[in-house]
């Protein structure tokens, strides 16, 4: 790989420590560790390599010609903030966080008070520990935004540690990670769901997760595969609106969240399937109406 500025990483937690360790594997050089206890910091570096050493937030910020800011997403600005009143960055040094969220905008005292460049670059991935996020890391996807050098640069760390990368806008970032948690997260919440749901007609938690392992599986492929239009199955998109009726007189004893739950998901297959052609706008209508009836609250 052509040359790469030398990376400084502040945050040695799963996201910042994985890519460090990533990069000194791809031969790119990271000198700098710094954040979290001393502890911390002396871990992260040992991980990544003998070129890592561990230092001061402040060093961490002036050794970098490329300066990650792994820190948790609420404490971006706060650091990002004081280090650029220190004027602990070089101008010229690229600064990054790697936040879904916040845009690259809340580096701005960076580019403001100390002439860098900000960018950042989020990796759509889910990591629940260093060692999942260094095998995971490769071949996700990295979604990037800021100054055009700094994107460019954060383009070729995707592509040195064996992830992918595509440009997102500034404006776009709460919306994309919205859809991110919806796709991640929200699945385990409706995972948990349906096991609350199975274990009310009786059946355990393990047995069911085991049972409907291979279904769930199928539909992700599928999803995947050909797109949710194709993908969807069950009684929504049959038009079964008597069974979808037992489904909701079966629950109407369970808690009121699951209830919403059920029938917010309802509405939105509806939608779904409508939107496929695969229901008439009358039993649309009729289903839609139904579910929303079914709502906790509701007093139609």
């Amino acid at each position: 790989m052509e040359e790469f500025p030398n990376i400084s990483i502040i945050g040695p937690g799963k996201v910042g420590t994985a890519i460090g360790i990533l990069a000194d594997r791809a031969g790119l050089s990271v000198l700098a560790v710094a954040g979290g206890s001393d502890g911390a910091a002396h871990t992260a570096a040992k991980a990544i390599g003998e070129c890592a050493s561990a230092c001061s937030v402040t060093a961490a910020a002036g050794a970098g010609e490329l300066v990650l800011l792994t820190v948790p997403d609420d404490r971006i600005a706060e650091v990002c903030g004081d280090l650029a009143r220190q004027q602990a960055f070089s101008p010229g040094t690229i600064v990054a966080h790697c936040s879904g969220v916040l845009s690259s905008e809340v580096l701005a005292p960076a580019r403001d008070q100390c002439c860098c460049l900000i960018g950042s670059m989020h990796p759509l991935q889910t990591f629940p520990n260093v060692e999942a996020a260094v095998a995971r890391l490769p071949g996700a996807w990295c979604f990037c935004e800021g100054d055009d050098t700094a994107v460019a640069c954060l383009e070729k760390l995707a592509q040195a540690i064996g992830a992918h990368s595509a440009r997102i806008a500034r404006a776009g970032k709460p919306a994309y990670h919205a859809a991110a948690v919806v796709a991640c997260n929200y699945l385990v919440a409706l995972m948990d769901s349906a096991a609350e749901l199975a274990r009310q007609a009786g059946l355990d938690r393990q047995t069911w997760l085991a049972a409907v392992e291979p279904m769930v599986r199928a539909g992700t492929d599928n999803v995947l595969a050909i797109g949710p239009e194709k993908a969807l199955t069950g009684p929504i998109v049959r038009g079964d609106i008597q069974t979808v009726r037992r489904h909701l007189e079966a629950i109407a004893d369970a808690d009121e969240t699951l209830q919403a739950l059920y029938a917010a998901c309802g509405r939105q297959t509806v939608v779904l399937a409508l939107r496929a052609g695969k229901i008439s706008p009358e039993v649309a209508a009729e289903l839609t109406m139904m579910l929303r009836q079914a709502a906790p609250g509701n007093t139609a």
